[in-house]
């Protein structure tokens, strides 16, 4: 048991977003609250219960408890655990403790990284165009410092549309790749998917792989894993474009005056 008879909570103390909280609703400037949980109890005690609906556990109650006649966190802080449990679920009981004070601790917001490349485009700009772009929107974020000489694992190309609005596709890597050109590879085809003109395209780096050194190069590989890597691309190729994305050219008639009969189209098989 915790001092006052209240129920040992360890994930909860004195002050925590609660305290921070209140100490920014006092005449619309902002206050230290006390960390003392007596003195912080009487400096709670005069708000009013809508701070609870700052906290999503707690949004609902301040209505309820408005038509009950409680308008303070002090008149709530009085009330007993037990009845507050049995007429809101769990959220009375939290909503009792942030009246007296008891908070999870504040945590500080992570910092993410934005690693983004933007390119303003001519309006004319389409096939080749848009393709030479892509590669320096990949050129330009492979040599940005902050990539720390990472791969990248998952990147967000985006267009904003010449007819308003815009446009993203997010692309995982089958594996992190830090090799323009196996990255240009997998990205222009998404280029096709573009509903209208482009003003601007920008390519971001949502997920990093490990540092680029300990890729290993594809012909480096033992025949056996390159030929099982070649079968997945080469799946991978025919269940987006069909049966038709790989094949392979047969000699039928070399000496046929009939072009096509010198030549056919089978399904190529890299294990072959």
């Amino acid at each position: 048991m915790a001092r006052g008879g209240r129920p040992a909570q360890p994930a909860r103390r004195a002050g925590g977003r609660a305290g921070r909280r209140a100490g920014t609703s006092r005449a619309g400037r902002a206050e230290v609250a006390p960390s003392s949980p007596a003195r912080l109890a009487r400096y709670l005690a005069p708000l009013p219960v809508d701070l609870l609906a700052a906290r999503e556990e707690t949004a609902g109650l301040p209505e309820p408890l408005a038509r009950l006649g409680i308008r303070t966190l002090g008149e709530l802080a009085a009330l007993p655990r037990t009845a507050l449990s049995d007429r809101f679920g769990a959220a009375g009981p939290l909503a009792r403790d942030l009246a007296r004070g008891w908070d999870t601790p504040l945590v500080p917001r992570t910092i993410t990284e934005r690693l983004e490349e933007a390119l303003d485009l001519p309006e004319s700009a389409s096939g080749s165009q848009l393709e030479h772009a892509l590669g320096l929107l990949i050129d330009r974020l492979l040599a940005r410092r902050e990539r720390r000489g990472r791969t990248l694992r998952t990147v967000v190309l985006s267009a904003a549309l010449v007819e308003g609005g815009t446009w993203r596709s997010r692309v995982t890597f089958r594996e992190a790749l830090a090799d323009p050109r196996r990255m240009r590879l997998v990205l222009s085809p998404r280029l096709i998917e573009l509903p209208a003109p482009a003003d601007a395209l920008r390519l971001r780096a949502e997920g990093f792989g490990p540092p680029a050194g300990d890729q290993r190069a594809l012909l480096a590989e033992p025949a056996a894993v390159r030929a099982a890597r070649l079968r997945e691309a080469v799946r991978q190729a025919r269940a987006v474009a069909g049966p038709e994305a790989a094949l392979r050219i047969i000699p039928v008639d070399p000496d046929s005056r009939v072009p096509e009969r010198r030549l056919a189209l089978a399904p190529w098989d890299p294990g072959e």
